[in-house]
This record gives C-alpha cells, structure tokens and sequence, in this order.
C-alpha cells in the first residue's frame, strides 16, 4: 500500500485499527473479519479441510487497487503461493449466486434460470439456482480453486493439482499472453480486463477446459 501512496487508516465495524494491533490480530488467528480502508476491503482465512487459505482484496471504487500486479508481487515469491486471479465482484457474485433468497433480495428475477435440488434430505432440501454451466463459476477444491480470471497468476503447486499437461494446452488459446515472473509463477492474460457479462462465454470456457479439463 505504501509504493501505491494509498490510504492505511484501517478500520473494521466503523471502529479505526492500529496497524500494530491490527498484524498482531492477523497473526494469531486463521480467519479475518473484513477490514477496511477508504478504498479497499480484506479478508483472509484458512479451510484446513481444503488445505487451503486465501486472501480477498476488494475494490469499494473501481480502480482502487491501481496495480494488481504489484499487490500480487509480495505472494508469488512465497514457496506455498497456489493461484491468483482478479475478478469483477458483480459479475462473480451472480455468476455463483445459488440460493434464490440471494436474487429475492436483490429483487432480481431469476425465474428463467436453471434450477436443481440442493441435494439434502428433507426437510432441509430445496431447489437452487444451477449454476455448473456458468463461465465465471468457481469450485474450492483441495488445496486450489477451479476458477478462470481474465489475469491469472499460476504456480507449479498448481499444476501439481491440476496437471502439467494443462499447461502444455495454454498454447493453443487464443488469445493469450503468458509470462514467466518466478522460477515456478506463470501470469496468463487473455484480458487485462476482467471478465464481465459482456465478455466472451467461449474464451471463458476455453480458458477453464485447458486448466481444469479432463
């Protein structure tokens, strides 16, 4: 944030934080309640079930964070970075919204959408939105997560999950830019745009059946 010049005054529930107080907090537990600045929203957490922990930071205006490639800069040269990617929050949000009181809130009509059983017994079980045909859905896996991002940060932990013959398929998109930042951190461009309800359903699709496909 300081090679950025952006805002450090933190705060969580209206009530300001202490940059000390505030890493010592983060040290000693396994999950974070959002905490924010003017500009910027963060969580972090760990799903030991999963072997996975993450960090979300979130942009309140758009263009907040001013270069993801510097925030992504600290975490790639870490020998247990997994994946990286930017999302737009809107089109992430209903790209995985399944439970219809998501859209009755939002008074959003969802009743051309696909719908399945939420797979539980009676009486807790119901009909929710389907969403596995959706481009920008996301899965947490063990130890990763199946998503696609229009920039995406990828780390030979990665393809250990995944495969490193989904690798080898990245050459065939089009388009696609992939760069080699780290000794074992690859950054794959098919946009520096993230992807949005406008973009392109068949790049989406692509892009995940290369990393993700069987």
């Amino acid at each position: 944030m300081r090679k950025l010049n952006l805002d450090e005054k933190f705060q969580a529930q209206g009530s300001f934080l202490q940059l000390k107080k505030l890493l010592a907090s983060v040290a000693n537990t396994n999950r974070l309640n959002p905490i924010e600045t003017s500009t910027l929203i963060f969580k972090y957490g760990a799903i030991a079930d999963a072997e996975h922990c993450y960090v979300e930071i979130k942009e309140k205006i758009p263009g907040a964070s001013i270069d993801w490639d510097l925030w992504a800069a600290p975490f790639v040269v870490s020998p247990h970075f997994v994946q990286a990617w930017v999302a737009d929050v809107e089109y992430d949000k209903w790209q995985n919204a399944e439970d219809p009181l998501i859209y009755k809130a939002a008074d959003r009509d969802y009743s051309a959408l696909p719908m399945r059983s939420n797979g539980l017994p009676p009486p807790v079980e119901q009909m929710v939105v389907d969403i596995s045909h959706n481009p920008g859905r996301w899965y947490l896996r063990s130890g990763y997560v199946e998503a696609v991002g229009a920039v995406m940060w990828l780390s030979d932990i990665f393809w250990s999950y995944v495969g490193i013959q989904h690798r080898e398929r990245l050459s065939a998109l089009d388009p696609i830019e992939i760069k080699q930042i780290t000794d074992k951190v690859i950054r794959l461009c098919v946009s520096e745009t993230a992807f949005t309800e406008a973009s392109s359903h068949e790049v989406q699709d692509r892009l995940r059946d290369a990393l993700f496909g069987r």
